[in-house]
């Protein structure tokens, strides 16, 4: 088992993994509606002293979308070198 059946369902498990790790990502924003800081916590903080909503918030997009983005594609391009051709 230790040396067929375990590494088999790393590889399938892998890619999921990565996925489900991406959305938790994309799911701390939602912190910020029960009052918890988190990155747009901070920048709502920073934007209102500051007077920059737009800015701020640009900001934080910018650098979701970077994030998110960026780790969909290593999973897809981890998702192809790992696929096993049925």
């Amino acid at each position: 088992m230790r040396l067929v059946i375990l590494p088999q369902a790393f590889r399938n498990m892998i890619p999921v993994l990565l996925t489900q790790t991406i959305i938790l990502f994309q799911d701390t924003s939602l912190v910020y509606v029960i009052s918890a800081t988190d990155f747009v916590g901070a920048a709502s903080k920073i934007a209102q002293r500051d007077g920059r909503l737009v800015e701020m918030y640009l900001f934080v997009a910018v650098v979701y979308f970077v994030i998110c983005y960026t780790l969909s594609y290593l999973v897809k391009r981890l998702q192809k070198k790992i696929a096993v051709i049925r």
